[in-house]
């Protein structure tokens, strides 16, 4: 075949009715004038199937499972796979050389064949048939392994060999042996209940790896690590207890102005970041049912420092989403969230604004000992509560809106707090309040607003069924602290502004005018007596 250019990347193409193979290679993926590539075709149809694979092994490995391996076979042009067969049926289709059959019955024979395949659709002969009985569940003595007993030929001691905890920021990764094939079961929590999570695993082997995910930094978690051997019987492998790392002091802000429009099915999204968080990502999440509530909770459709992103078809399936805005640190540390709800049965406009000053009734906290005074508002060394007389915030700061964690029932799903734009009273921007790392209190950190005037906080709580089952308003005013004009400015206080500064330098002039002329009169009037 020809070389009509020189070669820079891969790709393929076929075409049914014989198979045509283009060979396309372009640097960067770009092609220009200037670009150089090589083009390599083979036309015809592939009829010549991989070469047979080799079953080389099936190891009954428990009463429920079988490991099977098997060669590699080879193709004149490109693999693609192969399919495993238990009994003459389909179990399997895999690029690996090796599958692990779990699920079967004790005591019970198995014959495996395996098959290969290539991407023109060519199927290479069966293998050699191999047959294996899973053995049957026998009593196996269970020796515990915080002081491992003698072994002898007649006993094997189950038992935990080399566990390693690697504890990361919101993550952990547990590696250890066993000194039998065992399956395993992991536990993890804040208490001993070991309530925030598991894992349980059901393939039989001696050497384990797993990862858990979703954890707080700087936290201390509990957990029990239980192995099941072939019988059935299970043993607690390890308990104990890991740190992960910490994360630093200051919570990421939350973005704000976090607003929408709707095109057909399509999502428009914006928001403002906060400018104090270097190093800092946005990540967005979606979730069909309510507000995600973490950065894993739902699907991540966006992560990135950009301050806009296009939602394509987000309500196609769906005529109402749920977004949550999470600010991300460099070390892990996420803020509270910035929450949006979207539907095609209310417009943007609607949805985000329609909002006054006069707040909704308010609702107390049934069959709790709950108090206005609980919700406080700090900012700086200034410590305001929904019990305060009058709230009034400088308009260039961050603020927290933070609730004790013991005032609440544990039971409630989620705390929303939602502010009103000082500038613009038809539009409003929710925050979630989520529990701190020290687990004493639920927490939204709000970026400044930016704008001085008057603002009302609403904060609203909801039980599992998505109901509000508490309401709570308060007035906030915004003000620019002195000698500081950050942000925007009305216009009416623009004039103002301007006025006062022509009346005071009107005044000014016009007495520096006077003693000007008064000066150059009395000179002159030296000047004419000499």
């Amino acid at each position: 075949m020809p070389k009509f250019f020189k070669k820079k990347s891969v790709g393929y193409c076929f075409i049914s009715g014989g198979v045509f193979f283009l060979w396309l290679v372009v640097s960067g993926g770009v092609l220009s004038a200037n670009s150089e590539f090589n083009i390599k075709a083979l036309v015809g149809e592939d009829t010549t199937p991989p070469t047979i694979p080799a079953l080389l092994e099936v190891i009954p490995v428990a009463p429920t499972q079988i490991d099977i391996t098997w060669s590699a076979s080879n193709d004149n042009f490109m693999m693609g796979g192969y399919v495993l067969l238990r009994d003459s049926l389909q179990i399997a289709t895999t690029t690996l050389t090796s599958f692990i059959d779990i699920g079967l019955a004790p005591g019970t024979l198995y014959t495996y064949e395996v098959y290969a395949f290539d991407q023109a659709g060519n199927i290479s002969t069966t293998s050699n048939s191999l047959a294996t009985t899973t053995p049957a569940l026998l009593v196996i003595p269970i020796v515990q392994t915080t002081t491992p007993a003698v072994t002898s030929a007649a006993t094997r001691t189950f038992k935990l060999n080399n566990l390693t905890i690697n504890p990361f920021i919101n993550s952990a990764t547990f590696i250890w042996e066993s000194s039998l094939v065992s399956r395993f079961a992991l536990r993890w929590g804040r208490s001993d209940t070991y309530s925030d999570g598991f894992i349980i695993n059901d393939v039989f082997r001696t050497e384990h790896r797993t990862s858990v995910s979703g954890l707080e930094p700087g936290t201390i978690y509990l957990y029990e690590l239980i192995g099941y051997m072939v019988n059935g019987k299970s043993v607690v492998l390890s308990n104990g207890q890991f740190k992960t790392e910490a994360r630093e002091n200051n919570i990421p802000i939350n973005v704000f102005g976090l607003s929408y429009q709707t095109i057909g099915d399509d999502v428009d999204l914006s928001w403002s970041f906060p400018i104090q968080i270097s190093g800092a990502t946005v990540r967005i999440l979606r979730n069909h049912l309510n507000y995600p509530k973490d950065p894993y909770d739902g699907a991540i459709i966006y992560e990135g420092e950009g301050n806009n992103f296009y939602d394509s078809r987000a309500l196609e399936f769906y005529s109402t989403q749920y977004y949550t805005v999470f600010v991300i640190g460099r070390d892990g540390a996420f803020s509270s969230g910035a929450i949006l709800k979207t539907s095609l049965n209310l417009s943007s406009a609607l949805d985000n604004g329609g909002v006054t000053l006069n707040p909704e009734p308010e609702i107390e906290l049934p069959d709790f000992n709950f108090d206005r005074a609980d919700i406080t508002i700090n900012q700086g060394a200034k410590t305001f509560t929904f019990d305060s007389g009058r709230i009034t915030l400088l308009a260039g700061d961050t603020f927290l809106v933070s609730i004790p964690y013991d005032a609440l029932p544990k039971h409630l799903k989620s705390i929303v707090a939602t502010i009103l734009d000082p500038s613009d009273h038809n539009r409003k921007y929710s925050f979630l309040l989520r529990i701190n790392k020290d687990r004493t209190a639920y927490e939204a950190a709000l970026a400044p607003i930016n704008t001085a005037g008057v603002s009302r906080l609403e904060l609203e709580i909801f039980d599992f069924e998505a109901r509000v089952v508490g309401r709570y308003n308060k007035q906030v005013d915004f003000v620019y602290s002195s000698g500081s004009q950050n942000g925007v400015i009305f216009p009416d206080k623009i004039v103002s502004a301007v006025q006062s500064s022509l009346t005071f330098g009107g005044y000014f002039l016009v007495l520096l005018l006077l003693v000007i002329w008064l000066f150059f009169r009395r000179r002159r009037e030296t000047e004419d007596k000499h």
